[in-house]
């Protein structure tokens, strides 16, 4: 779940999470939104976006130049001219000139013979992120390359420990572990540090078992690998005998918001990327380190979600997903149809008591209620025995990857009893029947996923020749994931 609008308080999970926010794109979530526009920005989104007609750079430039010059009204073209023009526009004209502007963008950033223009673009961007403390390219490569190489060799679900090793050594979190060595950098005490560790290898917490392992562990990415668990074990005395330094509690605090920004970032890469399992993991990891809770399978982890949000006056989410898809032909749309039933949705009187707790202060705009916000995520699922060979070298083995055929951002206020909406996509062009695993996700509450699989046919063209597959088959969707190469695509942050 996720959060629209601003409030002070409840500050339950309902409130924090960034990447599921559907109507309030701000802070981290728009830092991501507009790294995902620049990682795979000639990335056709799923079929869900129309081809655009092919134009040379040259006329793009021409019509967004055209464009502009018409927003102007024939006034000179200098940058407070534009930038005056830009603020009287209305929404529909700012979306219309953004509309120009975004094919020549694509156009410049994709094709290899505007190279130094896109080396221009990357370092202006590079430099304005690390100026305002944020991810770079590097820390981009650093991500994609780790989570490729695990999904390489396998189509298991990915590790937790996979994932914080992963961002606890890009150079982004390497970094902020150098600063300490600066009198004004939150400092993580050493016997804080061994503490920590000493109470994951006593809790036999995967990554901590191994003697060998932990002692060869690079030190910078052992500081910040044990402030991420920290945070996921806090809760429910967990960590025996640890009292953190204030100190180390202010290095934690740090970590944690950087490594979820880290995340958010992934987060929207994956899903350009189709990366179903990568996107799945991610939301999980995402609700843990929000709630300082170690696994959302786990009943404890559970309990003590729903203690903390009765105890803020919100009630611990319960759900009910109904899910269907009609027949289709080849090449039509598949449409999966989907309906969310919120059982714990909130009466008039337990909304308005909710709302009463918090008044505002004198002067200050009034507190909006809050808002539920999820993912819906659609995983198409591949028959046993079907393989995608990835990475495209003899020497790696066959690995069964699903796809994520689609996404569809939810929310809902505290009265709804329901969220719906639909999963479209092209459906493929071999009849018979075909299977898709809807999940619903949080990346803000542990314990209240679900999903649904839901089945439809291909059916046979009456006119279509006997050798055709059989349409009682059970098929598998056509792949449109990108190929898992080892080049990964530039992921970086906008500052």
């Amino acid at each position: 779940m996720g959060k629209v609008g601003k409030r002070s308080k409840p500050a339950g999970p309902l409130n924090e999470s960034q990447s599921a926010n559907v109507a309030n794109k701000t802070g981290d979530a728009e830092l991501a939104q507009k790294t995902a526009d620049q990682l795979k920005v000639a990335l056709a989104d799923g079929g869900e976006q129309q081809e655009e007609q092919k134009l040379s750079a040259a006329e793009m430039e021409t019509g967004f130049m055209a464009a502009l010059q018409k927003a102007l009204g024939g006034s000179e073209l200098t940058e407070e001219a534009v930038r005056k023009a830009i603020l009287e526009m209305t929404p529909e004209q700012r979306a219309a000139l953004a509309k120009e502007g975004s094919s020549l963008k694509r156009e410049i950033l994709t094709k290899p013979e505007y190279d130094e223009e896109q080396k221009m673009f990357r370092s202006e961007i590079n430099e304005r992120a690390e100026k305002a403390g944020l991810p770079v390219e590097k820390d981009g490569e650093h991500l994609g390359k780790k989570i490729l190489t695990f999904m390489q060799t396998s189509s298991e679900a990915i590790p937790k420990l996979t994932m914080l090793s992963t961002i606890a050594s890009t150079p982004y979190l390497v970094r902020l572990a150098l600063a300490e060595a600066q009198d004004n950098s939150p400092k993580a005490s050493k016997e804080d540090l061994n503490a920590i560790e000493a109470a994951l290898t006593k809790l036999k917490v995967e990554g901590f078992t191994n003697e060998e392992e932990v002692k060869t562990r690079v030190p910078f990415v052992r500081r910040n690998l044990l402030l991420l668990y920290c945070q996921l074990y806090q809760q429910g005395a967990k960590l025996e005998g640890v009292k953190l330094q204030e100190g180390t509690v202010r290095a934690l605090g740090e970590c944690v918001m950087k490594a979820r920004r880290l995340l958010d970032m992934l987060f929207q890469y994956s899903l350009s990327q189709r990366w179903v399992k990568a996107t799945l993991a991610i939301t999980e990891l995402q609700a843990l380190l929000v709630n300082g809770l170690w696994d959302n399978k786990d009943d404890d982890c559970r309990d003590l979600m729903e203690a903390r949000m009765r105890s803020n006056g919100l009630k611990f989410p319960k759900l009910k997903l109904n899910a269907m898809a009609a027949d289709v032909l080849p090449g039509e749309q598949v449409c999966i149809k989907f309906e969310v039933v919120r059982l714990h949705a909130y009466s008039e009187e337990e909304a308005a008591r909710l709302t009463e707790q918090d008044v505002p202060k004198e002067g200050e705009a009034a507190l909006e209620e809050p808002i539920e916000g999820w993912w819906v995520i659609g995983e198409a699922i591949r028959n046993k025995g079907a393989s995608l060979k990835v990475g495209g070298e003899e020497a790696l083995s066959d690995v069964v990857h699903n796809s994520l055929v689609g996404r569809q951002p939810v929310s809902a206020a505290l009265r709804s009893p329901t969220m719906s909406g639909e999963i479209t996509f092209a459906a493929p062009d071999s009849p018979g029947e075909y299977k898709v695993m809807v999940h619903v996700r949080s990346a803000g509450c542990v314990g209240v996923d679900t999903r649904r699989k839901v089945a439809f046919n291909v059916m046979r063209p009456k006119r279509q020749l006997a050798s055709s597959a059989s349409s009682g088959a059970t098929a598998e969707l056509k792949d449109d994931v990108p190929a898992l190469e080892d080049e990964v695509p530039m992921l970086t942050a906008e500052a």
